[in-house]
């Protein structure tokens, strides 16, 4: 939870969509590892987050934008 709130005060979000909510927030712990939460599952309006792989062309994308902000 404290990474999906970090990820959201650096702006580390999706353009939201028309209900307002992005439907991806990014993430970096301490480690280096990059973590996205994806809007959806079982409960409305939740989110489910998974670490990226190392062989996903986003987990480079957000580790750079996160060391700029």
């Amino acid at each position: 939870r404290a990474l999906f709130e970090l990820g959201i005060q650096k702006g580390m979000i999706s353009k939201p969509d028309e209900d307002g909510l992005p439907k991806y927030v990014w993430a970096v712990d301490a480690d280096g590892e990059a973590y996205e939460a994806k809007l959806g599952g079982t409960t409305p309006n939740g989110y489910h987050g998974y670490r990226l792989s190392s062989d996903d062309d986003q987990r480079e994308v957000v580790l750079k934008e996160w060391k700029k902000r």
